[in-house]
């Protein structure tokens, strides 16, 4: 099984629920569209781990669209960083 973390920009970015829950939707709708299982999601305050029987680079891949659409939403709608080295 593969496991991917994101690290959030600030200790409490991931926090609200809202926010967990759209998180959770847009990885699994991101598998889904690439016509695989959606990973386990668990989102903390500070960071969010993908779980999944799919090769490493499968769910590095699915991290990495997550990453880089939601980063850009973020920005976007309060302009701050949502992910650590953005």
């Amino acid at each position: 099984m593969a496991t991917i973390t994101l690290h959030a920009a600030h200790p409490t970015s991931l926090a609200d629920p809202t926010l967990a829950q759209l998180l959770r939707a847009c990885a699994e709708e991101t598998a889904e569209h690439h016509g695989i299982a959606p990973p386990a999601v668990a989102v903390f305050d500070d960071h969010i781990e993908l779980r999944a029987d799919v090769p490493q680079p499968v769910l590095l891949a699915i991290a990495a669209e997550l990453r880089r659409t939601t980063g850009r939403w973020h920005r976007a709608k309060y302009g701050a960083p949502l992910w650590r080295g953005e």
